[in-house]
């Protein structure tokens, strides 16, 4: 049975059960082939905010071979497989390089993605400094800007989540005054971000640390995002805080190899001070009828492809290849940077950026709705981030994007200077804008039924 449904804007129909006879094979290859080339335009054309961060011709054709080499491969099952398992060690500590600050007890593990990782770094702390402490209600301090990974870590293993509030003036960075006025004898861990999603700042973590060695809890680093940029922007003299293990008090940090490590997508990195650590985010069981058990992150199964397609980007792009990388995101960031912060009302939130986001809202006192700004933007192509708490819009400096920086500053600077002229700038009924202001005005428990109904449909053929 074919239904049509429309969710799938370029697909006239869905399939809902399994075709009596299988499809012939370079027919379902044409079709997917037309959809995805008709999908990526958007991104090819350096016009997303995020989401893609490479797509380099020749790069992403040695993912694909290296992911088709190693399609149905398993680190589960070591013994066949054992240069996955290479592969995924000298991943592990090549990224452990770039962040031990010296420190070569440093290890990790890969996981699925950044959630994944910072789920694995609050288990394990929950172990260590919860558990073997005998801490009965455990707490984690963060600041708002943290991660939503986080949020669903804490709902999992049933952990308090303190959060301090970042706003201008802490230039949207975590206060270590206030994280340290929230310390008590049940908090486990501290959670930093470098830089945080959404606007892009690096917070003091020199001085968390300090505050996590004085009362013996642990401090996670999320450079999900930074991990394989802030690194190599310091190597270059880019002005870039202490965020690694050089700060002795971190415990833990994640990085995204799929992200600005230019992997496929499915991959990251968690890493750990020492071997103690790590070790309590595994999961063992020695007494399954089925053989003795044991797996590193939550998956059992994994797919070595990815592994071996993170490892072979690694390898490929080499420290060359990062830093002009880099520094060509570092340079167009400040320069959308100065654009911006030159269109007569907006302003940039969280101060001159310092690594690849760059986050704006509307003038204080202003008339003018940033989602609006946002919905004019789109219709002009791009593809920005909406954020909330402030309302504000940010975009993430890609590869893709570094080549795009005048478009954007003369598109955002059109599209807000439209809008001011306006005599209304009151957002249309339906629109993205108006979806916007009315879930920010409303209460958590009923925005949150309304992305459950939003992913119910999204399930759903």
């Amino acid at each position: 049975h074919i239904q049509s449904s429309p969710l799938w804007k370029d697909r006239t129909s869905v399939r809902k059960i399994l075709p009596k006879e299988g499809l012939d094979v370079d027919t379902v290859i044409l079709d997917l082939q037309k959809r995805a080339e008709s999908e990526n335009k958007k991104w090819e054309e350096g016009l997303v905010s995020g989401a893609v961060y490479g797509g380099e011709i020749k790069h992403s054709y040695l993912l694909n071979q290296v992911y088709g080499t190693y399609s149905l491969s398993n680190p589960l099952h070591p013994d066949i497989w054992p240069s996955v398992n290479q592969c995924e060690a000298e991943v592990i500590s090549m990224t452990a390089n770039l962040l031990n600050g010296g420190n070569v007890d440093v290890v990790g593990t890969t996981t699925s993605g950044g959630t994944e990782s910072i789920i694995m770094a609050v288990r394990a702390h929950l172990q260590v400094y919860g558990k073997m402490r005998g801490i009965e209600f455990p707490e984690i301090i963060c600041g708002v800007t943290a991660h939503a990974g986080l949020d669903k870590a804490c709902e999992m293993f049933n952990i308090r989540l303190v959060k301090i509030a970042c706003g201008d003036g802490t230039q949207f960075k975590v206060d270590a005054k206030e994280v340290e006025r929230h310390m008590n004898s049940n908090v486990i861990m501290i959670y930093s971000s470098a830089p945080c999603y959404p606007q892009g700042v690096i917070d003091p973590i020199h001085d968390l640390s300090k505050i996590s060695i004085k009362y013996d809890v642990g401090l996670h680093v999320d450079a999900c995002l930074g991990g394989f940029v802030l690194p190599f922007a310091k190597m270059m003299g880019y002005n870039i805080p202490k965020f690694d293990f050089e700060c002795t008090g971190v415990t833990s940090m994640s990085a995204d190899t799929h992200k600005y490590g230019y992997a496929s997508k499915g991959t990251s990195v968690v890493l750990y001070r020492n071997k103690e650590l790590r070790r309590a985010q595994y999961f063992n069981y020695a007494k399954w009828t089925g053989g003795l058990y044991g797996t590193p992150t939550i998956a059992g199964s994994r797919a070595g492809a990815l592994i071996a397609c993170a490892w072979a980007s690694l390898v490929t792009i080499g420290e060359s290849g990062f830093k002009s990388r880099v520094k060509m995101i570092m340079d167009a960031t400040q320069k959308i940077f100065r654009g911006v912060s030159s269109i007569e009302g907006i302003r940039v939130l969280g101060g001159e950026p310092q690594a690849m986001v760059v986050c704006f809202t509307s003038e204080d006192g202003s008339s003018l709705d940033i989602y609006e700004v946002a919905e004019g933007m789109t219709k002009k192509g791009w593809s920005l981030n909406s954020l909330q708490n402030p309302a504000s819009l940010h975009i993430c400096v890609t590869l893709k994007t570094v080549d795009h920086t005048d478009k954007f500053i003369d598109d955002l600077g059109n599209v807000v200077g439209e809008l001011r002229a306006q005599t209304s700038s009151k957002p249309k009924a339906g629109s993205s804008a108006a979806i916007y202001g009315m879930a920010g005005s409303m209460p958590a428990g009923p925005v949150n039924e309304l992305l459950k109904v939003y992913t119910d449909v999204s399930l759903s053929c």
